[in-house]
C-alpha cells in the first residue's frame, strides 16, 4: 500500500498543533494568584513597613536601650526562601550584646512586596536595601550579615558603598566573582510565557505545601525541623503572587552595571557547614582564596542554615568578631 507522505505530514502537523493548543488552553484555565497591595499588617511585635522605589519592604527592629550603642548597627539578610524569621535565634542575642538590629524581608520573600515587574537583580536589591538603611540611620556604618543569597547581596552592598560598611559576616554565602549587565539563555527560556505559566502552576499547586517545605528545610538544616519552624516558613512563602515574583526574580533579573566581586575589601568572616550540600565551601573556595579580607570558619556537622541549627556557636564567634 502506497503511503501519501503529504497527507501524513499534514495530519501529524495538525495533531501536534491541536495538542499544543489544548495544552495552552488548559494551563491558562488553571488559576495562578496575582500579587495584591501589601496589607502592612504587623506580623511581629517589632514589624515595620516602608515604601522605597514603589516597593513596600517589611523589616524588623531590635533596638538596644543604652544610648552609647545607638550607632552600633547590624543588618541581617536571609537566604532564598527565608525571611526575618530566619534570624529568630540570633537577633535578640546580638541586640543584648550591644547592637541595634535590622532584619529585612528581601523582596519577593517574606512579607515584602511581590511585584512581578521589579528588577530582582543582586545589584538592584542591594541598592534598594541601602535606601532602606539610609532611612533608618543615614550616617551609621553598618555591619552586614548575609546568609546564602543574602551573602551575595551583602557582598554587593559592601562593594557599592565600602565607606558605609564596618564588617561583614557571611553564612554559606552565594559569593560572586563578577556580575555582568546581561541575561543568560536559561533566563529567557524560563521567561517564555507558557513555560513561566506551567512553573507557576507547579509552584502553587504542587510545591508550595507544608510537607514539601518541611523536606526543603530538612535538607537545608541537615536535621529534623520543628513543626513551628515549618509553619513560620510556610506562612512567609504562602502569599498571593509569590510564585510568579519568585520565578521572575531569576528569569527577568538583570544587573545594569558590571561589578567585580573581587573588589571586596571589607574585613569579613565566612561560616560554612561541613554537611552543607546547598552551598558547600568547595563551591566558593576559588573566590574566597582570592579575597584576602575573608577568614573562613568551618562548623562541624552543620548544614546550610547553620545560624539556625548551630546558633550558639555562630552567635558567640560573630559577636566577638564584631566587637574586636
Amino acid at each position: 500500500m502506497k503511503i501519501n507522505t503529504s497527507k501524513l505530514f499534514k495530519f501529524t502537523a495538525i495533531s501536534v498543533l491541536s495538542t499544543l493548543l489544548i495544552c495552552l488552553i488548559v494551563i491558562y484555565c488553571i488559576p495562578v494568584s496575582k500579587a495584591i497591595p501589601n496589607s502592612r499588617i504587623p506580623i511581629y511585635s517589632n514589624s515595620h513597613y516602608t515604601q522605597i522605589d514603589g516597593i513596600t519592604l517589611h523589616y524588623r527592629l531590635w533596638l538596644n536601650p543604652l544610648p552609647e550603642n545607638n550607632k552600633n548597627w547590624v543588618l541581617f539578610l536571609h537566604g532564598m526562601g527565608g525571611s526575618t524569621y530566619s534570624w529568630e535565634n540570633n537577633a535578640q542575642v546580638f541586640c543584648d550584646s550591644g547592637f541595634n538590629i535590622v532584619a529585612v524581608d528581601i523582596p519577593p520573600f517574606g512579607y515584602s512586596d511581590k511585584n512581578p515587574d521589579f528588577n530582582y537583580s543582586i545589584e538592584n536589591r542591594a541598592s534598594l536595601i541601602w535606601k532602606l538603611l539610609g532611612s533608618i540611620d543615614r550616617n551609621a556604618k553598618w555591619n552586614l550579615i548575609g546568609h546564602s543569597m543574602g551573602g551575595g547581596i551583602a557582598q554587593c552592598m559592601a562593594i557599592q558603598k565600602p565607606q558605609r560598611v564596618n564588617k561583614l559576616i557571611f553564612v554559606a554565602p552565594a559569593l560572586f566573582a563578577e556580575l555582568k549587565p546581561k541575561r543568560e539563555f536559561s533566563q529567557y527560556i524560563t521567561a517564555f510565557p507558557p513555560i513561566e505559566r506551567i512553573m507557576c502552576i507547579a509552584g502553587e499547586h504542587i510545591y508550595l505545601k507544608p510537607k514539601r517545605i518541611q523536606k526543603i528545610l530538612e535538607s537545608s538544616f541537615s536535621s529534623e525541623v520543628e513543626a513551628v519552624v515549618v509553619d513560620e516558613y510556610y506562612k512567609a512563602l504562602n502569599n498571593d503572587g509569590f510564585c510568579l515574583a519568585f520565578l521572575r526574580s531569576f528569569s527577568r533579573a538583570k544587573n545594569t552595571t558590571e561589578i567585580n566581586g573581587l573588589n571586596l575589601n571589607t574585613k569579613s568572616i565566612a561560616f560554612f557547614g561541613t554537611k552543607d550540600t546547598w552551598v558547600p565551601y568547595e563551591s566558593v573556595k576559588h573566590i574566597c582564596d582570592k579575597l584576602n579580607c575573608i577568614d573562613t570558619v568551618m562548623v562541624s556537622e552543620a548544614g546550610h542554615s547553620l545560624m539556625e541549627t548551630h546558633f550558639k556557636q555562630f552567635n558567640i564567634i560573630s559577636i566577638q568578631f564584631l566587637k574586636d
